[in-house]
C-alpha cells in the first residue's frame, strides 16, 4: 500500500472512533409530579403535547414500591398504589380493559420505542383512569425531542435508587455530550493526515 492509501484508512477509522453514540432521551411521565392522579383530567395530555417520542426514546415510570430489575421497558414516576396498563384506543378513552395489551405491575418501568405508532396507557387501581391517570402519545419515526436526557449509566443508575419523584424534565434540553459534528471530524481527520504525512 501506498503512504497516501495507508493515510487513507487511517483517516477513516480516526473518524469512526470519533464519532460518539448519542444519548437515549428519556421522557419522564409527568414531569415532578411523576405517575400519580393529576390535578385535572388534561394533565398528562397537556405533558406529552410539546414533546416528540421517537423510535429508541424510552418513557419512563418510576414505582416507588417493589422494582422489577427484568423489565427495562418504561418508567412512570409514582409513589403508592398505581401501576401502568398498555390499552387500545378504544380501552383508553372509555377506562376499560376490553383490549387490554400488557400491564406493568411493578416499577420502576422504562418503555423503549420501537416502532413508530400510537400508544395508549392508563392505571388500572380504582378510579385513577376516570381521574385523568392516562397517558396517549405517538411514536414517530425520527429522533425525539423535549425530554430530559439521561446516558443509559445515569437513567439505569436513578431507576435502582426509586426516587420519590423524578425531576421535571428540561423543556428544550440539549444533550451535555453528544456526537461530534462533522468539521470537528474533517479537522481531527486532516490532523491525524498530516500527522501520518511526517511520521
Amino acid at each position: 500500500m501506498t503512504k497516501v492509501q495507508i493515510s487513507l484508512v487511517l483517516l477513516a477509522a480516526a473518524c469512526c472512533l470519533m464519532v460518539a453514540p448519542t444519548s437515549a432521551i428519556y421522557h419522564i411521565v409527568g414531569g415532578s409530579l411523576g405517575w400519580s392522579v393529576p390535578p385535572n383530567k388534561t394533565f398528562f395530555e397537556e405533558w406529552a403535547k410539546p414533546r416528540v417520542f421517537g423510535v429508541e426514546d424510552h418513557l419512563r415510570h418510576n414505582f416507588n414500591y417493589v422494582a422489577n430489575k427484568a423489565q427495562k421497558s418504561t418508567v412512570f414516576p409514582f409513589t403508592g398504589l398505581h401501576n401502568v396498563m398498555e390499552v387500545s384506543r378504544e380501552d383508553y378513552y372509555n377506562c376499560t380493559l376490553e383490549n387490554a395489551v400488557k400491564l406493568y405491575p411493578f416499577g420502576p418501568v422504562i418503555l423503549n420505542f420501537t416502532q413508530p405508532g400510537e400508544h395508549y396507557y392508563y392505571s388500572t387501581v380504582g378510579t385513577q383512569c376516570e381521574y385523568g391517570q392516562k397517558l396517549h402519545i405517538t411514536v414517530v419515526a425520527g429522533e425525539g425531542s423535549s425530554g430530559r436526557i439521561f446516558s443509559t449509566t445515569e437513567a439505569l443508575g436513578e431507576i435502582s435508587a426509586s426516587p420519590s419523584h423524578a425531576p421535571a424534565p428540561a423543556p428544550n434540553s440539549a444533550p451535555s455530550a453528544g456526537p461530534i459534528g462533522g468539521l470537528d471530524m474533517v479537522i481531527g481527520g486532516l490532523v491525524s493526515f498530516v500527522a501520518w504525512q511526517f511520521v
